[in-house]
């Protein structure tokens, strides 16, 4: 622990917080603490991913670098807008689907599932489309989609974004994820970009600071639960399933994950990714009093103060 308790409320009404939801940070954190405070402070830089199927990278960039954007290369696909004279969402290329707005963190889950020209896959939270659509890139726009989203609002981006970056293998439904389980073909690889509390993109929404409760946690680890009990009854056996999300606490991801290895005849595949050269932090194995399984470690989170991103949780998993 960095902060005594007694110091611990004055450093929460400084940058924020309520006082619960830092002691969590605090006890997760420790000497690290003041980084992550200091980063949660700083604005994540515009980044785009390139949407292979209309363009390349080298092309995307050659047009934006003429009309006065300075970029810089981050992963294989994507760039960080280090410099502009106005908004990338104002350009034509934007309006084309040329890219799609990602953060840099975001931008890594879809290569994470990998999955291929000749697999069914399903998205079962997939509005507003960053992740969906970046899979339809990655297999060339071919195989299938399921995208699933319950909320019809959201449902709505997800279609624009969709027809706006071409892709044509993706099949769109107005279902809640759970209900994954009336699929009569069993999905080679899933995404569960699951709902959270999104105490990760504090940078981005800074009420994410304050706003959310314990109880909130613990009631959307619940609704994870479900989503991850459906996906894995629906996935094919020898099939992949990603658990993600843009939570930092550890109930909402690696007691969540500990909850499914109790459960289920599943294990924990390793994931090797870094950004922008710095590998992802490995998942807690003992934290707030628990011990959890040696297998947690193979969990990955990007993190504000080591990634200079927004928070993300991800577990890959294999059915046997």
């Amino acid at each position: 622990m960095f902060v005594d308790l007694m110091k611990l409320s004055d450093v929460a009404r400084e940058y924020g917080y309520n006082f619960d939801n830092l002691k969590r940070y605090n006890d997760m954190f420790g000497e690290k603490l003041p980084e992550f405070l200091e980063a949660n402070e700083k604005e994540n830089k515009d980044s785009i991913r390139v949407n292979t199927i209309k363009i390349s990278r080298n092309e995307l960039y050659e047009r934006l670098t003429e009309k006065g954007f300075s970029l810089k290369g981050i992963h294989d696909f994507g760039f960080t807008i280090e410099e502009s004279k106005f908004s990338i969402s104002s350009t034509e290329e934007n309006l084309l689907g040329y890219f799609y707005i990602q953060g840099v963190a975001e931008m890594i889950v879809s290569p994470i599932l990998s999955p291929t020209k000749d697999d069914f896959v399903v998205d079962m939270c997939a509005a507003p489309g960053g992740k969906t659509t970046h899979l339809s890139s990655i297999m060339e726009n071919e195989g299938v989609i399921y995208a699933f989203d319950i909320n019809k609002r959201r449902l709505s981006a997800l279609k624009n974004n969709i027809a706006r970056l071409g892709c044509l293998n993706i099949a769109v439904f107005n279902l809640s994820g759970e209900q994954i389980t009336k699929i009569n073909q069993a999905p080679d690889k899933i995404l569960l970009d699951a709902p959270c509390t999104g105490s990760g993109i504090m940078r981005k929404d800074s009420l994410r600071k304050s706003l959310k409760t314990t109880h909130d946690v613990i009631f959307l680890s619940e609704i994870q639960k479900k989503l991850l009990k459906a996906a894995i009854d629906s996935l094919k056996s020898g099939g992949t399933l990603l658990y993600t999300t843009c939570s930092l606490e550890p109930e909402e991801n690696e007691f969540v994950i500990q909850w499914a290895l109790d459960n289920f005849d599943i294990n924990l595949m390793k994931i090797d990714t870094d950004i922008d050269g710095i590998p992802l932090e490995k998942g807690f194995t003992e934290i707030f009093g628990r011990k959890l399984s040696d297998e947690i470690s193979l969990c990955r989170r990007s993190l504000p103060h080591i990634h200079n991103t927004n928070g993300l949780f991800m577990a890959k998993i294999s059915k046997s």
